[in-house]
């Protein structure tokens, strides 16, 4: 059976209309690993990239899902041997680094589930209001009210017996991020 973070994937990609270019970023065998011997090994930047040849838009996608109320991340200003988090430092500071460039979208897209009722909810946040959140909120892990208070952006998304489907073209259609530049 497959984990829950790969079939969420799986449904964010089969909901991407088809005049859009995605690409997955390959993991490497290691980063499946916990241990402190893969410290060297290549760590992505996100988990996707997305280009709306329409709009002129890059996106760079990083996807997070969780069964619980709350989303942890990893503190930038420390080094790497913090506890790990549900969001890691790297993952962060490669999507506010892509920031820089006109016309490109770093963003988190983060799905949380109540499984005991199948239902789930997803939002789309630009790392610059991730980094507002970041530095505003007085603790290491956001919920759906802190994400709301900063700009994230839900998705329609429709239950299809099993399977998830997210209404990605209005999403991209409909909304803008507000980048400050």
């Amino acid at each position: 059976m497959k984990n829950v973070g790969k079939r969420f994937e799986e449904n964010f990609k089969k909901s991407i209309p088809d005049e859009y270019l995605l690409y997955r970023l390959k993991d490497s065998p290691q980063a499946f690993t916990q241990s402190n011997l893969t410290s060297f090994t290549h760590k992505n930047p996100c988990d996707y990239f997305l280009f709306d040849g329409k709009r002129g838009i890059f996106y760079c996608l990083e996807l997070k899902t969780t069964k619980d109320k709350y989303m942890t991340f990893e503190k930038i200003e420390l080094d790497d041997t913090q506890p790990r988090k549900m969001i890691h430092k790297h993952q962060i500071l490669s999507l506010q680094e892509y920031s820089i460039y006109k016309n490109v979208y770093p963003c988190f897209v983060f799905n949380f589930r109540s499984e005991d009722i199948g239902i789930e909810r997803t939002y789309m946040q630009y790392i610059g209001d991730f980094m507002k959140m970041y530095h505003g909120l007085n603790k290491s892990s956001f919920n759906e009210i802190d994400l709301i208070s900063y700009n994230a952006i839900k998705i329609k998304g429709n239950k299809k017996r099993v399977n998830y489907y997210w209404n990605l073209t209005e999403f991209f259609e409909t909304n803008d991020f507000n980048k400050e530049k």
